[in-house]
């Protein structure tokens, strides 16, 4: 009960019943707020409204209304205690539960900031590698961290990746394949991606798509959601499964049919 409410009911205990305009000076509360303390009061149950001209109010026994409280709140009870077993069971202990919690997104600007991100991923892999690249990716790799690809092969990590095979692109391939599994693919891609054990994913659009591995204004989005680097690695795995062994026959037909169109 606010103290206006309280102010005016203790007016009307005390007049018995009255108009709106009797109880201001009694009670101290502004005549502006008489009529609506009065609804509030009437849908509390604390008070009458007499239908005459004018309106008058009568104060209802504060027993009563304690009453009438009193069997609304056993009502509640008596539903509640129904409602125990239900309720039971819906908020109930389970335990269990693993938290999935949300990696984190990060915006890598330059090529040579992307070499330090992806250095970091492929010393921290554990079980396995994918990549999906560009042709002059084979090449960057090896450069930029090819030393930590063959560790890492020592140590039992799978590498795969996947590229067009050119007949440019042939010797690098050559090397790499000391480290991974490499496959053709015959397609290009403006980016190149690569994917560490379902947990990290780096995707990096190369400019200029060139042979250095540290010089460049590249632009790549890096995140440790394992959700979406898992979902990401399944479509690298795609990606790769459906390339051919790297032939040298092939890239030269590739590289004249280029140079043709």
């Amino acid at each position: 009960m606010t103290e206006y409410q309280a102010r005016v009911y203790l007016t009307l205990l005390d007049l018995g019943t009255a108009t709106a305009s009797q109880i201001p000076p009694i009670s101290r509360v502004p005549r502006t707020r008489i009529y609506a303390t009065m609804q509030q009061l009437h849908e509390r149950g604390l008070v009458e409204i007499i239908p005459e001209a004018p309106l008058k109010y009568k104060p209802v026994p504060f027993s009563n209304f304690l009453t009438t409280r009193a069997g609304e709140q056993r009502e509640k009870a008596e539903t509640l205690e129904a409602s125990i077993a239900q309720l039971g069971k819906e908020f109930g202990i389970v335990g269990g539960q693993v938290v999935e919690e949300a990696g984190r997104f990060e915006a890598v600007y330059g090529r040579r900031n992307a070499r330090e991100r992806l250095i970091k991923m492929y010393s921290a892999a554990k079980r396995e590698g994918y990549g999906i690249g560009t042709t002059k990716s084979p090449g960057r790799i090896m450069r930029a961290f090819g030393s930590i690809l063959q560790e890492k092969a020592k140590d039992g990590v799978a590498l795969h990746y996947a590229f067009p095979v050119t007949e440019e692109n042939w010797k690098d391939v050559g090397l790499l394949e000391t480290v991974a599994e490499v496959r053709n693919i015959d397609f290009s891609m403006p980016v190149y991606m690569h994917v560490v054990d379902r947990r990290e994913f780096l995707m990096s659009h190369p400019i200029p798509d060139d042979d250095s591995f540290y010089r460049g204004e590249d632009i790549a989005i890096w995140t440790n959601d394992e959700a979406i680097a898992g979902a990401m690695q399944a479509m690298a795995e795609k990606i790769w499964s459906t390339g051919t062994q790297p032939s040298l026959g092939e890239a030269k037909e590739r590289t004249i049919a280029k140079r043709i169109a």
